[in-house]
C-alpha cells in the first residue's frame, strides 16, 4: 500500500510536469511562430520604406529643380527692374516663396538617416534566434534609435508644412473666389450677348445663310455662294475662320485675353495692305452697332454710301460675318461679342495689375495676383460691352495711354479685321455678300485692271557705249542724255 501510495504520487507529479512541459511546447511553438513573423514583417516593413524612398527622391529631386526656377525667375524680375524701380507688381515677385537648399537637404539626410537605422534595427532582429536579456535590449535599442529619429524629423517638419499647407490652402481658396467672380461675369456675360433679331416679314437668317454657306449637303446644287468663290479660286473651302473665342471657364478665358494684346501689337506694326480691303468691308457692309453710333452733335451717324448697308436683307450681323464666317447669327454675333470682351477684359486686368492691391502682393502668389486683377477686369469689361453693343464709344484705357482715346463696336471690328488678316476667306465672304444682296454672279462679271509703271537709272558705264547700243534692244530700256529709261505695263483680269 505505501508502494502504490508512493507510484500514484509520482505519477501524479509526472503528470503535473507533462502538463507544464505541454505548456512550455505550445509556448516555444508560438514564440518560434512570433519570432519567424516578427522577421517577415520586419522585411516587408524594410521593403516599403525602400519604395517610398524610391518615390521621395525623385519627388526631392524635382521640388528642387523646381525650385531653383522660381528663385531664377524671381531673381531675374528683380534684376530687370532694378535699373528703373521695382513697380508695386514687381513686389509679388519679391514675396513669392522660395525655399532654402537646407530645406532640401534635412530631407534628404532625415530620409537616408531614417533608412538607415531601420536597416540596423532590421540586421539586429535578423540574427537574433534567442531573446535574451541582452537581445532584448539590443534589438529595443535598435528599434528605439529609429523610431525616435522619425518622430524628431516628423515633429519639427511637420510644423513648418503644417503652416506652408494652410498659407497654400488660403491661396488656393482666394484663387477660387476670384475664379468664381471671374465665372459669375462670363455667365452673365453669355446671357447678355443678344444681337440677333427677329424676322419681321423678311428672308430669315437660316435661309440667307444657306445661300451664302450652302445648306451642309454633299451635292453640288447644296454648295454656297462662299464655296463657290472659293473653288473659283482653287481654294479650300472650309467653313468659319478658325477663330474661336468662348466665354466658357474663367481662368483660359483671362489668360487669353492677355494674349490678344500681343496679338494686336504685332498686326498694329505691320499694317499691311489689307486696310483698304477691311475700311471697304467696314463701310460697304453693314454690322451689329450700325445706326446706333452718334456724331459730335449726338445726332445718329447716317451712311454716305449709295445704297445704304442698314437696307441688306442680312441685317446687322455682316461684317461679323466676314470675320468669323460661320453659318449663323447667333456664332457670328456671340463670336465677336466674345473676342470684344476678350480684348476689353485683357485692357482692364493690365489697369488693375497696374494698381495692385497691397494685401494680395504680400501673399507671394503671381497668379492670385492676376486672377483678382482679371476678376476685376471681368466686372468693367462687362460694363464697357455694355455700352459698346449700344453703339456708344469707350475709352481704350484710363491708365495705360498718354491721350484719351475712345473707341466703338465699329472701332474694334476694324482691329479684329487687321489682327485676323485672311484676304482670301475675307474676299470670297464679300463676295458672297454682293450676290446675296444683287443676285448678280461675279463669276459672269468681267473686271479688268492695267498698271503702267516708268522709271530710269544713271549711266555710270560709258553712256556713248550705252548710246550706241540704243535700239538694239540689248539694253531694254530708251537712252535719254546720260539716263536709262525703263517703261514697264501690267495687266490683269477676272
Amino acid at each position: 500500500m505505501e508502494s502504490r501510495q508512493a507510484l500514484g504520487e509520482q505519477v501524479q507529479t509526472l503528470s503535473q510536469k507533462l502538463n507544464e512541459l505541454q505548456t512550455l511546447l505550445q509556448l516555444i511553438i508560438k514564440y518560434v511562430a512570433l519570432l519567424a513573423a516578427t522577421k517577415l514583417e520586419t522585411q516587408a516593413n524594410a521593403k516599403e520604406i525602400g519604395r517610398l524612398q524610391q518615390l521621395i527622391e525623385p519627388a526631392l529631386r524635382t521640388a528642387k529643380q523646381r525650385n531653383e526656377e522660381i528663385r531664377t525667375k524671381v531673381q531675374g524680375t528683380s534684376l530687370s527692374n532694378s535699373g528703373n524701380g521695382a513697380t508695386s507688381l514687381d513686389e509679388v515677385f519679391q514675396n513669392v516663396p522660395v525655399m532654402g537648399d537646407d530645406y532640401f537637404y534635412r530631407y534628404q539626410t532625415a530620409v537616408a538617416g531614417i533608412s538607415a537605422l531601420f536597416a540596423a534595427f532590421q540586421d539586429v532582429v535578423g540574427s537574433v534566434q534567442l531573446y535574451t536579456a541582452e537581445n532584448t535590449s539590443k534589438a529595443n535599442l535598435a528599434n528605439d534609435a529609429y523610431w525616435s529619429e522619425s518622430n524628431s524629423f516628423y515633429g519639427k517638419q511637420s510644423t513648418l508644412e503644417k503652416l506652408r499647407i494652410e498659407k497654400n490652402g488660403s491661396i488656393t481658396t482666394n484663387k477660387n473666389q476670384q475664379r468664381n467672380k471671374i465665372q459669375a461675369i462670363l455667365d452673365q456675360a453669355k446671357q447678355s450677348i443678344g444681337g440677333c433679331g427677329v424676322v419681321n416679314g423678311k428672308i430669315s437668317d437660316d435661309l440667307l445663310y444657306d445661300r451664302l454657306q450652302g445648306s451642309g449637303a454633299h451635292s453640288a446644287s447644296s454648295k454656297g455662294y462662299y464655296q463657290k468663290y472659293r473653288e473659283a479660286n482653287a481654294q479650300e473651302t472650309t467653313i468659319g475662320s478658325e477663330i474661336a473665342y468662348d466665354l466658357e471657364k474663367s481662368e483660359p478665358v483671362s489668360l487669353k485675353a492677355m494674349d490678344m494684346l500681343e496679338v494686336f501689337n504685332n498686326a498694329a506694326e505691320s499694317m499691311r495692305n489689307e486696310l483698304y480691303v477691311n475700311e471697304f468691308a467696314l463701310t460697304k457692309f453693314n454690322f451689329r452697332t450700325l445706326g446706333f453710333e452718334k456724331d459730335q452733335a449726338g445726332n445718329p451717324k447716317s451712311s454716305n454710301e449709295r445704297i445704304d448697308p442698314s437696307t441688306h436683307a442680312l441685317a446687322n450681323q455682316e461684317v461679323e460675318y466676314l470675320l468669323y464666317g460661320f453659318s449663323s447669327c447667333a456664332a457670328n454675333i456671340s463670336s465677336a461679342y466674345a473676342e470684344m470682351f476678350a480684348f476689353r477684359m485683357a485692357i482692364r486686368t493690365l489697369e488693375a495689375l497696374l494698381d495692385t492691391k497691397k494685401e494680395l502682393l504680400n501673399i507671394g502668389s503671381p497668379l492670385l495676383v492676376f486672377l483678382a486683377a482679371a476678376a476685376e477686369g471681368a466686372h468693367l469689361a462687362f460694363q464697357d460691352m455694355t455700352k459698346l453693343v449700344k453703339g456708344e464709344a469707350v475709352e481704350l484705357s484710363e491708365k495705360i495711354t498718354i491721350s484719351a482715346l475712345s473707341l466703338t463696336y465699329k472701332d474694334y471690328l476694324r482691329i479684329f479685321l487687321l489682327m485676323h488678316s485672311n484676304n482670301t476667306k475675307l474676299m470670297a465672304r464679300m463676295q458672297a455678300l454682293i450676290e446675296l444682296e444683287t443676285g448678280k454672279d461675279l463669276m459672269q462679271a468681267a473686271t479688268y485692271i492695267q498698271g503702267n509703271a516708268y522709271s530710269d537709272v544713271k549711266l555710270w558705264f560709258i553712256p556713248q557705249m550705252m548710246k550706241l547700243l540704243d535700239g538694239s534692244g540689248l539694253l531694254g530700256c530708251k537712252v535719254t542724255g546720260n539716263r536709262c529709261q525703263f517703261t514697264r505695263s501690267a495687266a490683269v483680269a477676272y
